[in-house]
């Protein structure tokens, strides 16, 4: 059988999302990706119109490998392992994390793991509106932690480190107290427990929302 006809959209994605994972995004043209699959650019676009539509195929394959816990599972346990499940998924992927918070999910099995929070949610007691409130917020959680720890944005961050006592530079000690204090803290976490915190400060308000029986 001649190779051009094992082309799918799921082997073109699975090719591009190898290369994003040893390279990253920019590494990624659709020349590239013919050779990675022994075909030529143009067999390509019989399946993607351009680079962009690949990137958003790559992020469905990404969103399916989050957890979808079963049926019965409560709706804390259910939200911990999806999120979990995310940010390990971000973890492996990092090149190619960035791109869920610019696609999201629309496969079935992309948003397997929307309808498994969405039915524990729902079974729990939350309406659809405080379900939807819930994802949203869950969504927003996961995707600025997830752009936190991946960026090492604490690492960089200017209060975590002194600033030089020169005569040109009046000290921090003395204008900015307590940056001096706390600002070396910044970089001294640790990112999974950390998660860990924000999580159940998170749950702890979505239960908030739940109906007073």
């Amino acid at each position: 059988m001649p190779r051009q006809a094992r082309l799918t959209e799921r082997a073109i994605a699975a090719a591009a999302l190898a290369v994003l994972d040893a390279a990253g995004i920019e590494a990624l043209t659709m020349r590239r990706l013919a050779a990675e699959l022994g075909t030529s650019p143009m067999a390509l676009y019989n399946h993607f119109p351009d680079k962009e539509a690949v990137l958003e195929a790559v992020t469905q394959l990404i969103l399916a490998e989050i957890e979808a816990p079963p049926a019965g599972t409560s709706w804390q346990e259910t939200a911990r392992r999806i999120m979990r499940s995310a940010r390990a998924v971000g973890l492996r992927h990092p090149h190619a994390a960035p791109l869920i918070a610019r696609f999201p999910p629309r496969t079935p099995d992309s948003l397997a793991f929307v309808e498994a929070g969405f039915r524990s949610f729902r079974a729990a007691g939350f309406d659809p509106k405080t379900t939807a409130q819930a994802y949203r917020t869950l969504v927003a959680y996961s995707l600025g932690t997830a752009q936190i720890e991946l960026g090492d944005y604490f690492a960089a961050h200017p209060a975590a480190g002194a600033t030089p006592a020169t005569l040109d530079h009046v000290t921090t000690d003395r204008l900015l107290p307590s940056v001096a204090e706390v600002g070396p803290e910044l970089s001294n976490q640790d990112p999974g427990n950390e998660f860990e915190a924000g999580l159940d400060i998170v749950l702890t308000g979505l239960e908030a929302l739940l109906p007073r029986r």
